[in-house]
């Protein structure tokens, strides 16, 4: 996978590159996260913690931390070896596996119509001690969930409930979620029951605009009469309602911007 260098941090970010001398500790506060880190004598202990819901939307940053690092979690990691000088900077990237979004509400969308969703799927956490990346982390741990018609053919993905905004607005502002535009196009000549859509987010890019917020390019999978499956086109860049979106993490998956995936297909049960 290749990397997006991130440069110092805007205060107004959670991302980015932030010093911390010896003997002192940050917390990050990302959503439902809390991550510490604390620069000892010859290591780095980080521990993560998730008091608050997944819909939360609390962010701030404390770095340096006043308050008292957690001592005794039980969650603590250990990093030795970076070097002295080393700043911690922390990356934004997507799932590992695609994303199964299931609206709270199913709908239908009409043989030969289309309909343009806003999707949004939880941040990873990359942690990198100087040029060395030394972790990686979900900010809330998806559920599992098998995607495909039975156990031989499908994948393993990460599930992910949705409200399926069709208008921007509606969509929560959240420091932690990634929004993709999506528009379904179906090319059948019957109805496409919407009950999940299999969004592969290790192909996509993460931007973000202006105003912090992240996003993805718009995506575009077009069913035709296999129900199953669907041509997925990516656009090239940020969507237009990412105003002055700057690209800031890299697909994990190469692959180029047009593939076929299964999108549309029932989970086995």
């Amino acid at each position: 996978m290749a990397e997006t260098s991130t440069t110092r941090t805007d205060p107004a970010t959670w991302w980015g590159r932030r010093p911390l001398a010896s003997g002192a500790h940050g917390r990050w506060s990302i959503g439902p996260l809390d991550l510490w880190l604390l620069h000892g004598a010859q290591e780095w202990q980080m521990v993560l913690e998730r008091p608050r819901d997944a819909a939360d939307a609390t962010l701030a940053i404390d770095v340096p931390c006043s308050e008292p690092f957690p001592a005794g979690a039980r969650d603590l990691l250990r990093f030795a070896g970076a070097p002295a000088d080393a700043e911690p900077e922390l990356r934004v990237a997507l799932a590992d596996r695609p994303m199964v979004s299931r609206p709270q509400n199913p709908f239908y969308v009409p043989a030969h119509g289309q309909v343009t969703l806003y999707l949004s799927s939880p941040a990873w956490v990359q942690l990198h001690l100087g040029a060395a990346r030394v972790q990686e982390f979900p900010v809330y741990t998806p559920s599992d969930t098998w995607f495909g018609p039975n156990t031989v053919n499908g994948e393993l993905c990460y599930a992910t409930r949705t409200q399926a905004r069709l208008d921007l607005a509606d969509v929560p502002e959240r420091p932690h979620r990634v929004v993709t535009p999506l528009t379904i196009a179906n090319k059948a000549d019957d109805a496409l029951f919407l009950e999940r859509v299999n969004l592969p987010v290790p192909r996509l890019p993460v931007y973000a605009d202006r105003h912090h917020r992240l996003w993805t390019p718009a995506v575009r999978m077009e069913r035709e009469e296999d129900r199953d499956m669907a041509a997925m086109k990516i656009d090239p860049g940020p969507p237009g309602a990412a105003t002055g979106a700057q690209r800031i993490a890299e697909p994990r998956e190469a692959g180029g911007r047009h593939l076929m995936v299964r999108a549309f297909s029932a989970l086995f049960q």
